[in-house]
């Protein structure tokens, strides 16, 4: 008797699952075409650059559709499809909002190319900025580095997008000054500070580079400004490259008479 019972409850549950399954299409499709779900709202959280009615355009959703027969797959896809949309998600708000929360893309520099200056980010994706002041500094040479490379483009543009987040997240105050990263090699590249200084550096390791640099100037023995260029790529030394002096240059304009 008691396995008797345990059986019919099973079987009693089962056939309320199946119910309850074979009512949901119903449901749904009633739910579709009710009247009750209009769309009224549709709020945009998390956008900086893009305004509301840019990421309501870009998702091809409007007001007075039915909240429950909106394709929010399609919706997404085609927001993340915006140069400067990294991620999207689309959420129903019953009975007549929706949600749509935006990540965009955050310039970590500016790319110089051929066409103007681009944003450049931690994915190693360029894309148009809106016309406002950005305060970054600038990549420079990036083409000259991929036509030469034997890498790939995503391994170069990967390369240097880890020195910049690097950079910026281990010296954060140090990065601050930098105004153009003038990239050399898939490996090396110049950063000009915004003083004018010089610093030649690999992409790799650049907290060891910078504390390096740091323990350089607190020593004070040169003036930043008798040099050419300070020289951190090796381990645990820094290279100073001293600015020609005029006696200098009257030397080497008295060799050149010799000469000639």
């Amino acid at each position: 008797p008691g396995r008797g019972r345990r059986i019919a409850r099973v079987g009693a549950a089962l056939a309320l699952i199946l119910a309850v399954c074979a009512s949901i299409p119903k449901a749904y499709s009633g739910l579709q075409g009710s009247d009750l779900f209009k769309l009224q709202e549709i709020i945009v959280v998390g956008n900086h650059f893009l305004t509301v009615e840019d990421v309501v355009g870009q998702s091809g959703l409007s007001q007075g559709t039915n909240l429950f027969d909106t394709n929010l797959k399609s919706a997404t896809d085609s927001i993340v499809s915006h140069p400067l949309v990294r991620n999207a998600l689309l959420l129903r708000r019953p009975p007549d909002s929706l949600v749509i929360s935006v990540e965009e893309r955050v310039p970590l520099a500016l790319v110089s190319t051929n066409e103007g200056l681009v944003g450049f980010d931690r994915d190693a994706v360029t894309f148009w900025l809106p016309n406002v002041p950005f305060d970054l500094p600038i990549v420079t040479g990036l083409d000259k580095v991929l036509s030469d490379s034997k890498l790939s483009e995503f391994t170069v543009r990967r390369n240097v997008a880890h020195f910049i987040e690097t950079a910026l997240r281990e010296q954060p105050d140090f990065w601050h000054e930098v105004s153009e990263v003038c990239l050399l090699t898939p490996e090396e590249g110049d950063l000009i500070l915004a003083d004018r200084t010089m610093l030649k550096v690999r992409l790799d390791g650049i907290g060891a580079q910078m504390q390096n640099y740091r323990a350089f100037r607190a020593a004070g023995d040169v003036l930043l400004q008798d040099l050419a260029y300070i020289d951190l790529r090796y381990e645990n030394q820094v290279i100073a490259g001293r600015q020609p002096t005029e006696l200098d240059r009257l030397g080497q304009a008295s060799a050149a008479r010799i000469l000639d």
